[in-house]
């Protein structure tokens, strides 16, 4: 996420690509220097922070909470 405040919060909701619904819906906050992600997501997920050429971080399928380093 690009210049993600301390403190903020942002749901993302992927869509189903089968019909009406949503796939995975992902939480993500800010605390100090620190990312939270809570997610649902049935598939495994990627995450890159720092920008175009910072840490991907690959994650698997299944309900999950992480955090990462925030490299905003």
């Amino acid at each position: 996420m690009h210049a993600f405040a301390d403190g903020a919060r942002r749901t993302v909701v992927i869509p189903s690509a089968n019909g009406p619904g949503e796939t995975a819906r992902f939480e993500v906050r800010r605390e100090g220097d620190r990312l939270g992600v809570t997610t649902d997501s049935p598939h495994p997920w990627r995450l890159r922070t720092g920008g175009p050429d910072g840490t991907l971080h690959i994650n698997a399928a299944g309900p999950a909470t992480t955090e990462f380093r925030y490299e905003g």
